[in-house]
Formats: structure tokens, sequence, C-alpha cells
């Protein structure tokens, strides 16, 4: 029961962090408050799942080495999913308005091609690596102690990874539909890579499979802005 209760909280104070910075950064006006407001988000996602598995389970620190392998399966579902991210673009790419990404994202500065590419290679190369020491390493492993292995913990983690994009994609003016139709997919996205993190217990199986997909989703923002 103890273990439980310590996965809650974990699970709580770690999952709804990235939800509420982005509630701050869209709810201002884009300076100062919401730049704050996104370094501290990720300082908390790199700091406290770190000082929670060191003091609270007593674990030791360690680069999370692929010792069983998995680099043709990840390789694999990246590329998978990346082909169905570019035929999702070319069916229902029309119906979306370009305009309004363009708007959400002119006041960071992503209109000018080199702070997109910038931009690209941040996501990829380390937001996409915090992304799975957090909700990969950390959120399915308390998952895992909160609801049990296997399915329910892969379920639990694809949940809690979907929440915040699908809020960003609302502030970004995507039609509700869009919307719905990008939240399912990170959700089967997230199951996918938190599977990946129970198969081979290694975050850089799953790095390596969501690193191909950013490549992908960049792609597809790149026709839209610059196309």
């Amino acid at each position: 029961m103890e273990e439980r209760r310590l996965a809650l909280i974990a699970l709580l104070l770690v999952g709804l962090a990235p939800t509420v910075s982005i509630f701050i950064s869209f709810g201002t006006d884009g300076g100062i408050i919401s730049q704050v407001a996104y370094f501290i988000s990720k300082l908390w996602l790199l700091v406290i799942p770190l000082i929670w598995y060191l003091k609270v389970d007593g674990g030791k620190l360690s680069f999370s080495k692929p010792e069983q392998g998995g680099y043709a399966m990840s390789i694999g579902l990246g590329l998978a999913m990346s082909t169905l991210i570019f035929g999702a673009w070319f069916v229902l790419g029309g119906l979306i308005d370009g305009e309004l990404l363009k708007d959400a994202v002119e006041p960071v500065g992503l209109l000018d091609v080199r702070l997109y590419i910038g931009g690209v290679i941040y996501w990829t190369v380390v937001n996409s690596l915090l992304e799975e020491y957090v909700f990969r390493w950390f959120l399915v492993v308390k998952s895992e102690a909160l609801v049990g292995t296997g399915t329910p913990a892969i379920l639990l983690s694809a949940f809690i990874f979907v929440i915040h994009h699908t809020f960003a994609l609302l502030f970004f003016g995507f039609p509700w539909w869009a919307n719905l139709l990008a939240s399912v997919c990170l959700f089967i996205g997230g199951a996918i890579f938190s599977w990946l993190y129970i198969r081979y217990r290694s975050v850089w199986m799953p790095y390596i499979a969501h690193a191909i997909c950013d490549i992908a989703v960049f792609g597809v923002g790149a026709i839209i802005i610059f196309g």
C-alpha cells in the first residue's frame, strides 16, 4: 500500500508538470514569464525523478545501457510510425489551416528557418531524450508500482504522456478533429514507446523510435510553415 501511495505521488508530481507548464506558457504573452515557466518545467522534469530515484527508491545512477539490444525493433517502429505520419498529412493536410500554426509559432521565432532547424535539433536530440527519461523510465516504473506491470502500466503512462500534447495542440489552434486524431496517434505512439522500454529496459530504445518520429513531425511542420 505504501509503495502504491508513493507511486501515485510521484506520478502527480512529475506527470502533471508539463501540462502546468503548457498552461502558463500559452496563458501568458510568450515573454519572460513563458520562458521562465518552460525552463523551470524542464529543470523539474530532469531533477525530481533523479532525486526521487536516489533518495526515495534508494537507486543508483545508471546510463540505462541497452544490454538486451532492440535497435532493429526501435528503428523499424520509428520508421513505420513516421510513414503513417506522412501518410496522414498526405490525406488530411489540406484540411489544416497553416496560417493558424504560423500565428502560433511566430512569437517564439520559428518562422525563421534557422531557428526552426535549431528547434528541430533541440527537440529531437535533447527534448525527446528528456521525455523518454521521464515518461518511459520514471513514469512507466511508477505506473507499474501503481497499476501493475504490462498493459496497465503501458496504458497509464501513455495517457499521462498525451495530456500536455493535447493542450499544446489546442493552443496551437488545431481544429478539434485534428487534435483528436493527433492525440490518439500520440497515445498509440506513447504506448509503443512504453512497450519498448518494458521490453528492453533501456530508455535508448524508445528514444531512437521517438527521435525518428520527431523528425517526421517537424518535416510536416516545415512543409506547412515554409512550403
